[in-house]
Formats: C-alpha cells, sequence, structure tokens
C-alpha cells in the first residue's frame, strides 16, 4: 500500500461544511502514516457554469442569472473548504508528513485540484491509487448509492474505504471478512491483506442464507493462515435477516471497526428480492467498510 487518494467533491453538512469530508481525510492520514505512505488529497471542482454576466443583454432570464451565479459562489466556497481541511489535518499530524509529489519513501502528502466535470475526472484519478478514502453521505439519494460511491465502484476498479460520519478511533485494528466463497469477496479478501497485516483481530464471518450452508468460512481462514494471519470464524445463522445487516449487526457485536467485502452493483428486481449488502452498508453506514469491485 503505497498511493492512496482522498478525492474531495464538496459533500458536506450545510451548518457544518468543514465536517463531513474530515472523516476520509483523517482515515486517509492516518492509514498513510501507518503504511508508511503517500496521500494524495485532490479537490474536484465542478467547470464553472455560464455567469449570468456573460449573457446578451436581451436574454430572458427568468431567475436562471441567480441560479448560476449562486452556483458559481457555492462552487468557490466549496474550493475554499477544501483547502482549508487539507491545511487542518497537515498540521494536526505527528509527525508531519513530506509534503511532495514525487515519490519518496514514508509518510508524505499533496493536495491539488481538478476543474471539470467530477464523475469524469473520478476514474482516471483513481485508477493510479492503491486505495481510495471517501466520507458516507449523509445525502438520501433517489439512485441505489451515492454517485460518488457508484463512478469509483464502476470506473476505478480499485479499493474503496467508505468511513462513516463521525468515525472516532483507529479504523483496523479489528477487522471483518464477509466470506461467501464468491469470487468477489476472494477478491476482497486479497486486496485487504495490508489491513489485515496491521490488524489485532480478524473475524471471518458467514451468514447462512435460506436455509444455505453451504459456505465454510473454515476455508478463507485457513486462506489467510497462509499469510501468516491468525483469523477466527463465525457463522451466523439464518435469523430472518438479508445478509448485509445479519454480518453488520454480527460484527459491531464483535467490536469490528472495519468490514471487508466484495462490492456488487444489482438491478433493482435482484435488490428488492435479495438485497445488497454493498447497497446496505453504503446507504446506512454504522461501521467502516472496504468495499473491493
Amino acid at each position: 500500500m503505497k498511493t492512496i487518494l482522498v478525492p474531495l467533491i464538496g459533500q458536506h453538512d450545510l451548518e457544518n461544511p468543514l465536517e463531513v469530508e474530515r472523516f476520509a481525510l483523517a482515515a486517509g492520514f492516518d492509514l498513510a502514516r501507518r503504511f508508511g505512505a503517500h496521500v494524495k488529497v485532490v479537490s474536484l471542482i465542478d467547470r464553472p457554469s455560464s455567469s449570468s454576466r456573460n449573457w446578451p443583454i436581451w436574454w430572458p432570464r427568468g431567475g436562471a442569472g441567480e441560479l448560476l451565479d449562486w452556483i458559481d459562489e457555492v462552487s468557490e466556497q466549496r474550493r475554499k473548504h477544501a483547502v482549508a481541511q487539507y491545511n487542518a489535518i497537515v498540521s494536526s499530524q505527528d509527525p508531519q508528513p513530506l509534503q511532495t509529489e514525487s515519490p519518496t519513501p514514508g509518510f508524505t502528502a499533496n493536495f491539488s485540484e481538478q476543474v471539470g466535470e467530477v464523475v469524469t475526472m473520478l476514474g482516471p484519478i483513481c485508477r493510479l491509487s492503491d486505495l481510495i478514502v471517501t466520507s458516507a453521505a449523509d445525502t438520501d439519494w433517489l439512485v441505489p448509492f451515492s454517485p460518488l460511491v457508484e463512478h469509483i465502484l464502476c470506473d476505478a476498479g480499485k479499493p474503496l474505504l467508505v468511513v462513516p460520519k463521525n468515525s472516532a478511533g483507529v479504523i483496523g485494528e479489528n477487522v471483518a471478512v464477509a466470506w461467501d466463497g464468491s469470487a468477489a469477496s476472494a477478491r476482497a479478501a486479497a486486496a485487504a491483506l495490508p489491513f489485515l497485516r496491521l490488524a489485532r483481530e480478524i473475524t471471518v464471518f458467514t451468514c447462512d442464507e435460506l436455509g444455505k450452508a453451504d459456505v465454510d468460512p473454515a476455508d478463507m481462514v485457513a486462506y489467510l493462515a497462509w499469510h501468516g494471519l491468525d483469523a477466527r470464524s463465525a457463522r451466523i445463522k439464518d435469523a430472518g435477516q438479508r445478509p448485509g445487516p445479519a454480518i453488520i449487526d454480527a460484527a459491531l457485536e464483535q467490536n469490528c471497526d472495519l468490514v471487508v467485502l466484495g462490492a456488487g452493483l444489482h438491478s433493482r428486481a435482484h435488490r428488492l428480492v435479495f438485497g445488497s449488502m454493498t447497497e446496505y452498508v453504503v446507504d446506512k453506514p454504522r461501521i467502516a467498510a472496504l468495499l473491493v469491485p
């Protein structure tokens, strides 16, 4: 784990603009310090709208001009918030990271801004990082996932750490690995190895769905043992819950601070019938989640 990306897109609590993305920054810097890695903070700024000041004088406005001017004003506020957040988190670090863009051993950091369409910029930026860290949003989106999470999972192909609001303490000391025997959960466990090597406790959880009990958590425990990791297993019996809530409830009972799972984007019909663990941990964030597409 050598490069950690924290993209800032300006999602925030209107009453406290510096609050929400602060948790992603804190987690990103903490992990960079523990891994001896570089944390890259990128402020993604939407391309400025066509201000009403540039419109022909004969153009009928009807309030649209005021709206565009307000969007420009808020975009500038978001840009300033991102700079302030970065400066605040850097000044709070002990030891201080070396601020550089060049590959350098140890704990380093840098800040940059990119202007354009956020969803277009996300993929190329994220693909060149080992880990992406973002804060869970409070917004109730009309789509299954927040736009930021969805585009990262679809376009980046890299592990994504989603940090819940009001997250406190170190992430990754007590780790839950969600195992269902699938290729996605196998990829997730392999991608999580850097985290697991730093963990004090590891628990592999499986959930018996609709009476099915053909997945043995001991198989994943044995796989981790080949990597020198001591993990225990826990099988969750069918308790009338879908796997997402069942595994998260069990992980929190074990005081886990991170859950590792293979991320999947399912059709609406699939989600209505079977549920989606990825959607559950993102939309109802109660624990930090490492999502691996």
